[in-house]
């Protein structure tokens, strides 16, 4: 049995649905314009057609799906287009959230939280598990976000986010020094938010986001070439 297939909780009921089906999404278990079919899907979670229609309204805002009368809704596409886009956006966001984090009072403790889960990104090098660094990270990026004290930021760095996701996770599923750079540069803006240093922390963390997309988009580019290759085969 899959995460996705597991017991639904007492959260609501659309919400859990979205969450679920959001996970699957990024993870590429539903593939990037793959068909969700309703009956399928309610029959796996055994829920209704209700919860899962509201749940596909949660995607489609948080830009996974894409809904069409008489189509019914599919995964959003990824494109290299579409992940310029959603990088220039997320490279200042994601620097004011560190600036903001290290001029906090608090900018230690919030340090030591950050290195539990850098821990974790070593941990997963150690045992040669990316996909569980791709975890550690992402856990990583929500602490960073929940912490910076700005509702407004964290509104629109959690809109970004998800989509992000999908790309972030390919990078880690087919590049092995993926996570080997991703430690080394959180190690650096962790150090910065630790120290107190709001500028610096900010300009580490917009080139960590920027080497990040610049890896990000030649794998994706590749994998998009490997997967046309195949299919004229």
């Amino acid at each position: 049995m899959t995460e996705f297939d597991e017991q639904l909780t007492l959260r609501p009921i659309g919400l859990e649905v979205a969450d679920r089906l959001e996970a699957a999404i990024v993870r590429e278990s539903f593939a990037p314009g793959e068909k969700l079919r309703e009956l399928e899907i309610c029959a796996r979670l055994g829920v209704s057609r209700s919860p899962l229609r509201e749940a596909f309204q949660i995607l489609e805002n948080r830009g996974l799906v894409e809904r069409r009368p008489r189509l019914g809704t599919r995964v959003t596409e990824m494109s290299v287009d579409k992940l310029d886009e959603i990088v220039v956006c997320r490279i200042p966001l994601e620097a004011a959230c560190a600036r903001l984090l290290a001029e906090r009072p608090d900018h230690v403790a919030i340090a030591d939280e950050l290195e539990t889960e850098l821990e974790a990104m070593r941990r997963a090098r150690a045992e040669g598990d990316p996909l569980a660094g791709f975890e550690a990270n992402v856990r990583m990026t929500a602490l960073l976000h929940d912490r910076c004290g700005n509702s407004v930021l964290v509104k629109l760095l959690r809109q970004l986010d998800k989509p992000a996701l999908r790309y972030r996770f390919r990078a880690y599923r087919h590049a092995p020094d993926m996570l080997e750079a991703m430690i080394d540069s959180n190690a650096e803006m962790v150090a910065e938010i630790r120290a107190g240093r709001g500028t610096g922390a900010a300009e580490v963390t917009a080139q960590l986001v920027e080497r990040a997309w610049h890896t990000t988009r030649a794998i994706f580019a590749q994998t998009q070439t490997d997967a046309a290759e195949a299919g004229d085969d």
